[in-house]
């Protein structure tokens, strides 16, 4: 398995969705409207593909310049 990050890459919801199902992680999974908005405010989106299978997620809300709130990982 070779994992490839990308630096805000397209992200849709359902599979933003699909991973936090998967992961356990308690997230609004059902609420596609809210994962696009989640996807659409962060500054910065650094995700994990196992080809064309999302593995991962850092969603950020940064200044860039001092401090990063990192919402997901």
């Amino acid at each position: 398995m070779v994992i490839e990050y990308r630096l805000d890459a397209e992200l849709t919801p359902e599979a933003l969705a699909g991973l936090f199902e998967r992961s356990g992680i308690d997230r609004p999974v059902r609420d596609t409207e809210r994962l696009r908005k989640m996807i659409a405010h962060a500054n910065l989106t650094v995700t994990a593909w196992d080809g064309e299978r999302l593995v991962g997620v850092a969603r950020a809300l940064a200044d860039f310049c001092w401090c990063c709130y990192l919402s997901d990982l």
